[in-house]
């Protein structure tokens, strides 16, 4: 009995850690990588700006089916101001892939094959405002 109650607590440990799904990010560090602690606030910008600023990560989020433009970045945000970013620069954004019509010849007809992924965007975190400035 207790060699069942054991492996059955084992199962459930096993199964709830496989249910955990990765982070939808990918990161690639920069040269400002740890020098500032987490932000509260984040100001998403379209363009680098023009003063100085420091490069903290390189953000990537590739939506999977059901995962929105708004989704990604919220988790972007999120992610950025984790890492000491005061300031989002999205540099790309692409939506889902178009649907793919495709011939079939020995029947004669058309068929829709639907998108495979969501969209992408990607931007880099970082902290505006001189490198000698840690706050």
């Amino acid at each position: 009995m207790r060699y069942c109650i054991t492996s059955f607590a084992i199962f459930i440990l096993l199964a709830g850690c496989a249910g955990q799904q990765q982070s939808p990010i990918e990161i690639t560090r920069l040269a400002g990588w740890g020098a500032y602690p987490p932000q509260a606030f984040i100001e998403v910008l379209s363009a680098p700006p023009a003063g100085s600023y420091v490069p903290i990560a390189r953000l990537v989020v590739n939506g999977a089916a059901g995962l929105d433009r708004a989704q990604a970045l919220t988790a972007m945000e999120q992610k950025a101001r984790d890492l000491g970013a005061n300031a989002l620069i999205l540099t790309e954004e692409t939506g889902p892939p178009s649907p793919t019509l495709t011939f079939n010849p020995s029947g004669g007809s058309y068929s829709l094959t639907p998108p495979q992924s969501g969209s992408q965007v990607s931007g880099e975190a970082v902290h505006l405002g001189s490198a000698n400035n840690q706050n």
